[in-house]
């Protein structure tokens, strides 16, 4: 665990933003490199985000410890920062309030996720163990300084368990989801930076006493494995009727989207599959006018030429789908965007990995858009000088707003760069990793950066 102090300057980025009608204004971009989360060449990557109220933001992901593996990390972003974009390091005039990292040089460590309660941060994410098996991992820090006050993993014997999600309940509890069951070879990755290839939905639920209490939790409240899905990737909570549903996929060779609905005590209400989704990455309860109406989704899916489309839909309550569109491939920009003219549906990937709910009952999913490489192209010489001569081979971050129908509203693509390089060409490139409501209504995007990660609020 790291502690940096705070010391004060500013360094000023410049956003730049594709054409569309009415786009939000950026009030705070705040960046760090690599120094933030385990050193110079840490190459962070934030998966998630929360607002500590009256507090500041936590960030949580994965990087890279000194001996090339992953390591997990969670950085605590200070609450009077100014409506700027700012460089936060050590040197700068703002900085971090602390960074807490954990993990064995040369094992898979990661935070998939961070929730906070009692004036603490909970930190859920997965742990590599002396025999090679990786646990599922739950931690428990001062959420003022980033001290540890006690951590705990759960295995499932010789095979792997990691929680992907976790959430603080209307009663106080805490609820994570995850996958258990999972053999090693298989065991990719989170988020945005890979699946669990096989594996069971796990989830596990912990009351207030635990949380409260100065020691680990020896087992939680409750706990269950559902087999016939991989790993549970996010969890809601459906308050009005003291229920959960899970974002999740089919557990067989032709992987489909999924929603299970439990009750609080895990018993399973209803498991519906959604064939046409496409790969489904996060998961949220729509209301309007304070009413609990649906589940929002996010993800992605092939469109007809080979690329992908980011893929945001509405479910019932009672699991029926009500609408699915697919969005994405923006086109124009500044700088050396300014050129794209057309599409380019075979090369451009929208991968989306993360939605929020509006209080109008529509949302905002969050997107990386971009090129992921030109050498699937070296056998066709034209399509390759295509590739090469396309600037969205530079990623760039894409937020995608919707009304409560999923008729889009705007679409708000950004890079920024540097000052004195506002003119240049080469900017460093940006994916919007996960995305959140502020207790002000702004939006938060949580960003990962070519030198490292950022944290960006609209005003909607």
């Amino acid at each position: 665990m790291k502690k940096i102090i705070i010391i004060i300057s500013i360094y000023i980025f410049y956003t730049i933003n594709a054409f569309s009608e009415n786009l939000p204004q950026t009030m705070l971009y705040a960046v760090l490199d690599g120094s933030c989360c385990g050193g110079e060449e840490s190459d962070p990557h934030a998966v998630h985000g929360i607002e500590v109220l009256n507090n500041g933001f936590i960030l949580s992901g994965k990087s890279i410890d000194d001996k090339g593996s992953e390591e997990g990390f969670v950085i605590k972003l200070p609450q009077n920062m100014p409506n700027e974009r700012l460089y936060l390091h050590e040197e700068e005039e703002y900085n971090f309030d602390w960074s807490f990292t954990f993990g064995s040089p040369g094992r898979r460590d990661g935070a998939n996720g961070a929730a906070s309660i009692y004036e603490s941060v909970f930190v859920a994410g997965y742990s590599e163990n002396r025999n090679k098996v990786i646990d599922g991992y739950l931690a428990k820090i001062d959420l003022f300084d980033g001290n540890l006050e006690w951590s705990k993993t759960f295995s499932s014997k010789n095979k792997n368990t990691a929680f992907e999600s976790i959430l603080i309940t209307n009663d106080q509890g805490l609820i994570l989801s995850g996958v258990t069951n999972s053999h090693k070879d298989s065991f990719e990755g989170f988020k945005s930076y890979g699946n669990p290839q096989s594996g069971e939905t796990l989830v596990m639920y912990f009351d207030k006493e635990s949380l409260i209490s100065n020691n680990p939790p020896t087992k939680p409240t409750w706990e269950i494995v559902l087999q016939n899905s991989r790993s549970g990737i996010a969890i809601k909570e459906i308050i009005k009727e003291n229920s959960f549903v899970i974002a999740t996929k089919t557990n067989n060779e032709e992987v489909i989207a999924k929603i299970i609905k439990i009750n609080n005590h895990g018993k399973i209400i209803w498991s519906k599959k959604y064939p046409n989704f496409g790969e489904i990455t996060d998961i949220d309860v729509s209301s309007l006018d304070g009413k609990e109406n649906g589940i929002l989704i996010s993800g992605h899916k092939y469109d007809n030429f080979d690329g992908i489309d980011g893929s945001i839909g509405k479910v019932s309550l009672d699991g029926t789908l009500i609408w699915n569109y697919s969005f994405g491939n923006p086109i124009g920009g500044k700088n050396k965007f300014s050129k794209i003219k057309n599409k380019n549906e075979k090369m451009v990937l929208d991968e989306c990995w993360g939605i929020s709910a509006i209080s109008d009952g529509g949302a905002v999913m969050a997107c990386g858009t971009g090129i992921e490489g030109c050498e699937m192209f070296e056998n066709d010489n034209k399509l390759y000088k295509q590739c090469s001569n396309d600037p969205r081979t530079t990623w760039r971050s894409l937020l995608i707003r919707v009304d409560k129908d999923g008729k889009q509203l705007w679409q708000h693509v950004d890079s920024f760069v540097f000052p004195d390089e506002e003119d240049e060409f080469d900017v460093p490139s940006t994916a919007s990793e996960y995305v959140f409501i502020t207790s002000d209504n702004h939006i938060a995007s949580v960003v990962d950066l070519g030198f490292g990660i950022g944290l960006q609020i609209l005003e909607e």
